[in-house]
């Protein structure tokens, strides 16, 4: 058990102060786009891992470019020297790991893409766990990052990055360990606290997406 995990403080005051000054139009304005780029098939979802995946040790730049790359996976999908080039080429960096878990994860994915999307409108914290089994290359948070991405106005999982750790006293967590996946668990409960029906839990899931960029995650001609 890591040690330092043991002595971290969880607290709500900041993640609360927070939800309740959040701007109530924003809520809308951002669950109204996050609604209009939700992804309507198996390909679009696959892109959404691929994001995620770009997302990793980079900066943003680096991920939009990295992504762009490669986007059109059909030009890849069976070539794996093309895929290397294109993400070198693209400047996203970590080239030679990013080949080897996309590629892995390419393969995954098309073989039984159900174990990779969420279906259900529960139990999507069960299915983010028994993902994480399943890649590499990606943590709790970037396979969170991709379960929000399909469904981000219900999706009751979040990516826990170090901007929402640091929201909630933990900037030092490290959720590879048991404890530390418990607390990160325990941050994710947080921002749905109360009936899963209540829009104020939907609420809470969109200001937390909407705050971790200072412009829109997505642009249509990034995604599309």
């Amino acid at each position: 058990m890591n040690n330092q995990t043991k002595t971290i403080e969880y607290s709500t005051t900041k993640a609360d102060q927070f939800f309740l000054k959040f701007p109530k139009d924003k809520v809308v304005s951002y669950k109204q786009y996050w609604e209009s780029i939700k992804p309507k098939n198996n390909e679009e979802i696959f892109r959404r891992y691929l994001f995620s995946f770009m997302s990793v040790h980079t900066t943003w730049k680096g991920n939009v470019n990295g992504y762009k790359a490669i986007k059109d996976f059909n030009e890849w999908i069976d070539n794996k020297e093309l895929l290397w080039q294109k993400l070198k080429n693209s400047g996203v960096g970590l080239h030679n790991n990013r080949t080897e878990y996309v590629w892995d994860f390419k393969n995954k994915f098309w073989t039984n893409p159900k174990d990779y999307i969420i279906t259900t409108r529960k139990y999507h914290v069960k299915k983010r766990d028994s993902i994480i089994n399943k890649i590499k290359g990606l943590g709790a948070a970037k396979i969170s990052f991709s379960c929000e991405m399909q469904n981000p106005n219900e999706c009751r999982v979040f990516c826990g990055d170090t901007h929402m750790l640091e929201l909630y006293g933990m900037k030092t967590l490290n959720y590879q360990t048991k404890n530390g996946f418990d607390l990160y668990k325990k941050m994710e409960r947080h921002t749905w606290s109360g009936d899963t029906s209540n829009s104020s839990a939907i609420s809470r899931n969109t200001s937390f997406i909407s705050s971790r960029v200072s412009k829109p995650l997505f642009t249509s001609s990034a995604i599309s």
